[in-house]
């Protein structure tokens, strides 16, 4: 390329970036900064809106002079182009409709668009402050977008820099959409949480009925005495559809929650687990015969439940439907041991059927009963079931001795009673450190938590040493 064509070309290049930025300048329409007003504030008073006057408003003056020339240098910055000709509003006429009339015509003779209205305000704030509001009307716009911060004297040019360019940028209407658009998300979803769906248990219902549904036609394929397949499969389709269809209707026909859907199929589950392991106690024959006095177990403890709910009228909730559940399998676990205790035999040596039945059907009607009279959180009936098992473990290994060398009846005896003593013990110790004291009761106990790390700290040639421990933490 010869010396004349590249400086032709440097000079092509020149032009026509020159060109593309005036372009892109005359496309953005122009912007009237109106001059600084005082007062600033959306407080009543007596003052209308004015311009600082150099000697009865001497600071605000002051800072209105500083934000007029930063906010004048600021427009040209971001690549706008500032319209001078208009030296602002007359007395009287700086409102809002003014500021929307104005951003209504254009800028000056010749133009077909609207301009920017900016209309910068300030006053003084408690503690030295300055209190910067800034509205902007855009183009032929219907809306006021403002800002308003809190500044120090000598931030005030600053802060309203970033404000304007906050303004002026074309994603703020884009995000004022979004975060309206959340603010109503989050109303709609405050309105749902605050408004519970009607039968929200229907699911958890449905599940277990169509369970209990294909246990009933097992139940009736065994009792018959037929190992048929053509016969079962039939069966517990009918007993599935029976139960889903029963289920669909009691949750249409009355308000089921997830605690009353708890409530119920612990009373069917735990009822015929009570029914069979008695059946199993007393030896009952046929075998198969247990499994109809299992599923009519299971039909009384539903009755219960549901007499137990349409009786009491009591709200149930998901805690409460926990409790019961715990009560069967607690009291199951607690009938057994109770039949070992009283035979003074292993559970190598006997099976204790009729102690788990009694012991589950006393436990679900106890926690049943229980459920009506007291509210308790999920988690905190979740720990209560975990304290009862760790005591359970911490009972049994704390008096395994007297089992390992001779297993007599006293020293059996003697284990289950460690046993079951540690579980009653972990599920009091665990509710008793859940609970939630009233300001009375807190009174009566000290006050505080239990700490443990670094306690304190020890003053040496060195430095201070930390000091590890555990102690507690409140007040006397």
């Amino acid at each position: 390329m010869t010396p004349t064509k590249l400086l032709f070309s440097t000079l092509a290049l020149i032009v026509g970036l020159s060109l593309s930025r005036e372009a892109q300048a005359q496309s953005k329409p122009p912007v009237i900064v109106w001059p600084t007003l005082t007062p600033a504030g959306d407080a009543p008073g007596g003052a209308p809106l004015h311009r600082p006057q150099p000697i009865d408003d001497k600071d605000v003056f002051e800072r209105a002079q500083e934000l007029d020339a930063t906010l004048r240098d600021a427009v040209q910055d971001l690549g706008f182009t500032l319209f001078v000709a208009d030296a602002g509003p007359s007395a009287g006429h700086a409102r809002d409709e003014d500021l929307l009339a104005r951003a209504a015509r254009s800028a000056s003779e010749g133009q077909d668009v609207g301009t920017w209205v900016v209309s910068p305000r300030v006053e003084a704030a408690p503690g030295g402050a300055y209190l910067i509001r800034i509205v902007a009307v855009p183009p032929n716009g219907r809306e006021l977008r403002t800002r308003v911060e809190t500044a120090p004297p000598e931030s005030v040019g600053v802060r309203g820099l970033v404000m304007l360019r906050d303004l002026l940028s074309p994603s703020t209407a884009a995000q004022a959409a979004t975060e309206r658009e959340r603010e109503q998300a989050a109303a709609i979803g405050s309105q749902s949480v605050s408004t519970p769906v009607r039968s929200g248990g229907r699911a958890l219902l449905a599940a277990n009925a169509a369970l209990f549904g294909g246990f009933t036609g097992y139940s009736l394929q065994r009792a018959s005495g037929s190992d048929d397949p053509r016969v079962l499969y039939p069966l517990l389709a009918l007993g599935t559809g029976i139960g889903v269809g029963g289920a669909l209707l009691v949750a249409d026909e009355w308000d089921v929650t997830t605690g009353d859907a708890g409530f119920l199929s612990a009373g069917a589950w735990w009822g015929a687990a009570s029914a069979f392991l008695i059946a199993a106690g007393h030896n009952v024959q046929p075998f198969d015969d247990r499994y109809s006095l299992g599923v009519g177990g299971g039909l009384i403890g539903v009755s219960l439940a549901t007499v137990t709910i349409a009786v009491t009228r009591t709200p149930l909730d998901d805690g409460d439907a926990i409790l019961v559940h715990s009560g069967g399998a607690l009291g199951l676990l607690m009938g057994g041991a109770a039949e070992l205790l009283y035979r003074g035999l292993a559970t190598d040596q006997i099976t204790p059927y009729t102690g788990m039945g009694y012991g589950t059907a006393l436990g679900l009607i106890g926690a049943g009963a229980l459920a009506t009279r007291v509210s308790i959180s999920p988690s905190r009936m979740l720990l209560i079931d975990l304290g009862a098992g760790g005591g359970a473990l911490v009972g049994a290994a704390a008096a395994s001795p007297l089992i390992f060398q001779n297993a007599t009846k006293t020293n059996t005896r003697g284990w289950l009673t460690a046993t079951m003593a540690g579980s009653v013990a972990g599920a009091l110790t665990t509710w008793w450190l859940t609970r939630e004291p009233s300001s009375s009761r807190r009174s009566a106990w000290l006050a505080g938590a239990p700490t443990a790390g670094v306690i304190g700290e020890t003053p040496t040639t060195r430095g201070s040493t930390p000091v590890y421990g555990i102690g507690w933490a409140g007040t006397m």
